[in-house]
C-alpha cells in the first residue's frame, strides 16, 4: 500500500505541476522562486564535468580572451574550479605585458572606425560616440549616401543624429543625457559588428524613423558640408526640434543598465540575443542578476530570460527537491515518534513485570 501511494504521487505531483503552470496558476509563486538557484541547477545538468576547462582553453588559443574570461567566472560560479594547467594559461595571458599588448592597438582601431572585436575596440567605438567625434565621423558617412541619393543606413544615420542632439543638450532625453548618449553608441556598435539581429533591427529602425523625421534631414544635410565637423554639428542643432525620441529613450536606457552590469563590449554581443525589445528586457535584467558571466550561461542553457529558468523541468525538480526533503523530514519524525512509542511500551512491560513479581503485601 505504501509503495503504491509513492509511485501515485510521483506520478501526481509532476502532472499536477506541468498543468498547473501551463494554465498560469503557479505565476506568483514561480516569481518567487530564487533564479539562481534554478540556473545553477541546469547549468549542473548540462555541462559535462570537463566542459568549461575546454572552452577556455579552446579560448585561449584562438585569442578570444574575453570568453576565456567569462567561462572562468561561469566555472566559479558553478563552484568547478578549472584544472591547475587551464588556470596557469589563463593567468599567463593576464599579466600586464599581454594585456597592453592586446588592448593598446584595438583600442585606437575602435575609435577611429567605431567598429571592433573585442573589449578594448568595442570601447575605443563606443567612447569616440560618447566625444561626438564617432556621430559627425556616421552623418558625414551615412549622409552623404542619403543626400547622394545612395543606399544608407537609417539606424546609423537616426541614432548618430539623436546622439549628437543629445550631446549638444538640444533635445531633452528621461533620466539624463549620458544613458541616452551611451545607449546610442552601443546600437551603433553592435549594428556596425554584426551582432544585431535582423528583427530587431527592423524594430529598432521604426523607432528610429519615427524618431528622426528623414525627408526634413536630408533637406538640412543637403544645404551643408558634411566634411565640416562644426558645420554639421550647428546643422543638427538647427535641425533637432524635428526629433521625437521619446519612444527611442526607453531602449537607450536599457542599453545602458546592461552596460553598467556587463560592460561595453558584452553588451554589444548579448545583443545577438536579442529579437525585439521585450528580449532586450529579457537579457537586460539577466545581465543585472549574472553580469558578465550572462553570456556563457546563455551559450550553455540556450535560455535568454531568468523566467526562462523557470519552466516545468525545472520547477518539479525543484518542488521535488521540498518533496524529498519534507519526506525525510518526515521519515525522521515517524521514527522518533515510534522509538519513544517503543521504548514507553517497553518501560510499561517493565513495570508490570515488576509488578507481578512483587508479593502482594494485604494477602
Amino acid at each position: 500500500m505504501r509503495a503504491f501511494l509513492l509511485v501515485f504521487l510521483a506520478i501526481v505531483i509532476p502532472g499536477g505541476a506541468i498543468l498547473a503552470l501551463e494554465a498560469g496558476l503557479l505565476d506568483e509563486y514561480v516569481d518567487q522562486i530564487p533564479a539562481e538557484t534554478l540556473i545553477l541547477q541546469e547549468l549542473n545538468a548540462v555541462v559535462g564535468p570537463d566542459e568549461l576547462d575546454g572552452r577556455v582553453l579552446e579560448a585561449l588559443e584562438d585569442g578570444r580572451q574575453d570568453d576565456a574570461e567569462m567561462y572562468a567566472e561561469v566555472a566559479a560560479y558553478m563552484n568547478r574550479p578549472l584544472s591547475p594547467q587551464t588556470a596557469d594559461a589563463l593567468a599567463a595571458s593576464q599579466t600586464t605585458t599581454a594585456v597592453v599588448l592586446r588592448n593598446t592597438g584595438n583600442f585606437f582601431e575602435g575609435f577611429v572606425s567605431g567598429e571592433g572585436s573585442d573589449s578594448a575596440a568595442f570601447a575605443g567605438a563606443v567612447t569616440s560616440d560618447l566625444t561626438v567625434i564617432g556621430d559627425l565621423r556616421d552623418i558625414g558617412g551615412e549622409g552623404s549616401k542619403m543626400v547622394a541619393g545612395e543606399e544608407y543606413s537609417e539606424v546609423i544615420l537616426g541614432l548618430s543624429v539623436v546622439g549628437l542632439a543629445v550631446t549638444a543638450g538640444t533635445v531633452a532625453s528621461a533620466g539624463g543625457g549620458l544613458p541616452a548618449r551611451v545607449g546610442v553608441s552601443l546600437l551603433k556598435v553592435a549594428k556596425k559588428a554584426g551582432t544585431m539581429t535582423k528583427s530587431f533591427t527592423q524594430e529598432l529602425g521604426q523607432l528610429v524613423s519615427r524618431a528622426v523625421d528623414f525627408p526634413a534631414l536630408r533637406r538640412t544635410l543637403s544645404d551643408v558640408s558634411l566634411a565640416n565637423p562644426n558645420a554639421t554639428r550647428r546643422a543638427i542643432g538647427n535641425y533637432a526640434d524635428n526629433i521625437k525620441s521619446a519612444e527611442l529613450f526607453p531602449v537607450l536606457a536599457r542599453m545602458d543598465g546592461m552596460r553598467t552590469a556587463v560592460g561595453p563590449a558584452e553588451s554589444v554581443r548579448l545583443m545577438k540575443y536579442v529579437k525585439n525589445t521585450r528580449d532586450l528586457d529579457n537579457v537586460a535584467d539577466m545581465s543585472k542578476t549574472l553580469g558578465v558571466k550572462t553570456r556563457g550561461i546563455i551559450e550553455l542553457t540556450g535560455k535568454t530570460s531568468l523566467r526562462a529558468f523557470k519552466g516545468a523541468i525545472n520547477i518539479i525538480r525543484w518542488m521535488l527537491e521540498w518533496v524529498w526533503a519534507l519526506g525525510v523530514a518526515i521519515v525522521g519524525w515517524l521514527g522518533l515518534a515510534g522509538s519513544r512509542r517503543v521504548i514507553k511500551n517497553r518501560r510499561t512491560r517493565v513495570a508490570q513485570t515488576q509488578a507481578a513479581a512483587t508479593p502482594n503485601k494485604l494477602a
